[in-house]
């Protein structure tokens, strides 16, 4: 099909196929072999749209089975997703280029009568299907959407936060940090060396004030702060810092409580980033 999936031109579409089973068919072929080079190449969907010059919708569903590429962009997307023909349609040049596990499970299905084929199909579209449900009930549920601002809480120098800079937000794994967090704030700095280092994204509690000991981010004359609150100033674990100390016309002010460290495997994967964008767009379509 074309990019808005109403072309007349097939690529491998079995006649006997019809409704959701062809649209399983489509997935199972096509959509996930796109979807996993794409990501594979780190592009997201209307990355992937605009380098091939289909419209925004094309890409979604195609990966979703809704709609087939046409004939046409084959030779381009395989182009840009850096695989050859064979590879997206799912068989190698020769059945000797497949490993030998493949190889012996693809000679035992030879030998099974139509009907036992049969089965062996449905048995595979089932479990990916059950794999698929089972990744989709884990991005609806497992992730919190935190906000993430562009601007750094200093752990040195200072960094000034300004409440009209661009945010975005990120999808985080629950947790119970997670789950109380208002904010991700990416550290800058080294003066909170060994507890945080530079450029460690921070869970961050709004609260207007700290009890002594705890660490927290500051903002004063304009400029944001991660230090370790005490009744004397601000702390640096750093023993190379100064205690911060700050006069009434500093306008010192607590913007919340630092809760931990974000580690990397806690961000929601390419892929699971756009199953969550997935179900974003289906919940909005449900509204109009």
């Amino acid at each position: 099909m074309s990019a808005t999936g109403t072309d007349k031109v097939s690529i491998g579409r079995p006649s006997f196929l019809k409704g959701d089973e062809l649209f399983a068919f489509n997935k199972e072929r096509y959509g996930d072999t796109i979807r996993k080079y794409r990501v594979k190449k780190g592009l997201n969907q209307p990355q992937l749209a605009k380098l091939l010059g289909v419209t925004k919708n094309a890409i979604p569903n195609w990966e979703a089975g809704r709609a087939r590429p046409d004939i046409n962009y084959i030779l381009a997307l395989c182009d840009v997703l850096d695989i050859s023909i064979s590879t997206f349609f799912g068989s190698p040049t020769r059945a000797a280029d497949l490993p030998i596990e493949e190889q012996r499970l693809l000679s035992n299905y030879r030998v099974l009568s139509k009907a036992n084929k049969r089965v062996i199909v449905n048995l595979i579209d089932a479990m990916i299907e059950n794999e698929d449900a089972t990744l989709r009930e884990r991005c609806e549920n497992g992730f919190e959407h935190i906000l993430r601002g562009d601007l750094r809480a200093s752990a040195g120098i200072g960094y000034y936060l300004d409440a009209g800079s661009e945010r975005d937000y990120a999808y985080v794994r629950v947790s119970r940090e997670a789950c109380r967090a208002d904010e991700i704030i990416t550290v800058s700095g080294d003066s909170m060396e060994p507890t945080f280092r530079h450029g460690d994204d921070l869970f961050v509690e709004y609260t207007p004030a700290l009890d002594p000991g705890e660490i927290g981010i500051f903002v004063a004359a304009g400029e944001g702060f991660v230090k370790e609150f005490q009744n004397d100033g601000l702390h640096s674990h750093n023993p190379e810092y100064p205690v911060l100390k700050f006069k009434e016309d500093d306008n010192l002010c607590c913007v919340g409580r630092v809760l931990g460290i974000v580690s990397k495997d806690q961000y929601a994967t390419n892929l699971e980033l756009e199953i969550m964008e997935d179900i974003r767009r289906e919940k909005a379509g449900q509204k109009e």
